[in-house]
């Protein structure tokens, strides 16, 4: 059972949480609807969440590289969490290996908060 957004309560919580309307509109066909920007410098509408303001056909490649980076670190950062839910004392063979996963996974977090800081 999926809930419709009232996009009108929605842009009352971000101006409420500091967020700047935009005078640029949502490109998604027959929305129309004012587009927000966040403190942290993203751009939302408040129906159809992030979206991309490209100028030139480098920034548009440029997004398209990010997206498939984001889409690779969510994908295995999901993948060793899989992992390490999967463990269980019985599966364990030696704390090294939990340690080795949880490694892996302090990683992807840093690169991730790397790749939004460089975005900020």
């Amino acid at each position: 059972m999926s809930r419709k957004i009232d996009p009108i309560k929605k842009m009352a919580e971000l101006l409420k949480s500091g967020a700047t309307m935009l005078a640029e509109t949502c490109p998604v066909e027959n929305c129309n609807l004012p587009l927000f920007k966040l403190k942290s410098g993203e751009i939302i509408c408040p129906v159809h969440g992030k979206v991309y303001m490209v100028k030139t056909e480098e920034e548009v490649k440029e997004i398209e590289e990010e997206i498939t980076i984001r889409n690779i670190l969510d994908k295995l950062e999901h993948r060793v969490l899989e992992i390490i839910n999967s463990y269980t004392e019985e599966t364990l063979s030696s704390p090294d290996e939990l340690i080795g996963w949880l490694e892996v996974l302090e990683r992807l977090m840093k690169i991730k908060s790397y790749i939004r800081e460089k975005q900020s």
